[in-house]
């Protein structure tokens, strides 16, 4: 790179890598500070203050106490980001406003202070874990955003290739965890000295490991154009497994198989079906014997047992 690619990879590490990480380290600190047997006030004050940095590393002084200004660090590039992929607004269908990721950061945020103050530190973790997976969301959009330019519309400015370079850069490695293949392509494509570009191939790689991530369609959207008021209509529409996954309940995606458990309100219904008819008989059969859920639990002893049980 000449001076306008070294500018732009210097400004944008600084800002979506180091400070991207240090966040995370001030989040991780706070939980090693907690002490789960604070009985006294102030106890954990020490891991309030770790979190409260993370939270002001995260937004900078610029942001205003409303978060109405506009800043430089990871809260504005959020902000910035959903108005490229129409995810502002507290519904996530908007192109202005507060993004829907930062929304969803600072509840988090919230929620892990009170846990910290209460000494609740495992809960305090489980905030962390989602606060890291939200602020994957827009790097990746700014991954598609420049791979976009680059390959649909055919901006092979420095500028563009630095700032879509560093934007890989700053979530490969979480890519990477989830799968070393897809990794490769999105770095082949949008490294420093990509001979060539392929905004599907990106686009896939990622989407692939969504659920792996702990992101979805919903979250990073689809790249909008704000001078039609429409979605780029040559870029593919987002493909991730986890929406056509029956086990994915209202946004929460469990770690364990729990289909079963969820058909219930099949059965629900279909007793509400038969009293509106007044056919208590199939009403007790589907509570009795089950019409979409299991009418049993199935139960692994260890060790097994001796003798066989009738």
């Amino acid at each position: 790179y000449d001076f306008i690619g070294r500018g732009e990879a210097f400004k944008k590490g600084t800002a979506y890598m180091s400070v991207w990480m240090y966040v995370i380290r001030e989040l991780e600190d706070a939980i090693d500070d907690c002490n789960v047997e604070c009985n006294i006030d102030n106890c954990n004050e020490d891991a309030v203050h770790a979190w409260d940095e993370g939270v002001a590393f995260y937004t900078g002084s610029e942001e205003e106490k409303d978060g109405s200004g506009s800043g430089a660090l990871l809260y504005s590039l959020a902000d910035k980001r959903c108005a490229n992929f129409k995810t502002c607004g507290p519904e996530g269908d908007s192109v202005s406003g507060t993004s829907n990721i930062n929304i969803k950061i600072f509840s988090e945020f919230a929620a892990g202070q009170m846990n910290l103050n209460l000494g609740n530190c495992d809960a305090a973790r489980v905030n962390k874990d989602r606060i890291s997976e939200l602020m994957g969301v827009p790097l990746v959009q700014g991954v598609l955003r420049y791979a976009h330019k680059i390959d649909s519309l055919a901006d092979n400015s420095e500028k563009s290739k630095a700032e879509g370079a560093v934007f890989a850069a700053a979530i490969l490695p979480r890519l990477h965890a989830c799968s070393p293949d897809d990794a490769a392509t999105v770095y082949e494509n949008m490294k420093v000295g990509a001979t060539s570009t392929s905004l599907p191939a990106v686009k896939s790689a990622f989407e692939a490991n969504y659920a792996c991530m702990g992101i979805f369609c919903d979250a990073v959207g689809e790249l909008y154009n704000t001078d039609t008021g429409s979605y780029y209509a040559n870029v593919p529409a987002c493909n991730d497994a986890i929406f056509s996954e029956p086990n994915f309940l209202a946004g929460y995606m469990p770690d364990t198989d729990v289909l079963d458990h969820s058909a219930i309100d099949g059965d629900q219904l279909a007793i509400e079906s038969a009293l509106s008819t007044g056919d208590f008989g199939q009403a007790k059969s589907v509570y009795e014997d089950g019409g979409f859920s299991k009418s049993y639990a199935q139960v692994t002893v260890s060790p097994a047992l001796s003798k066989t049980l009738s």
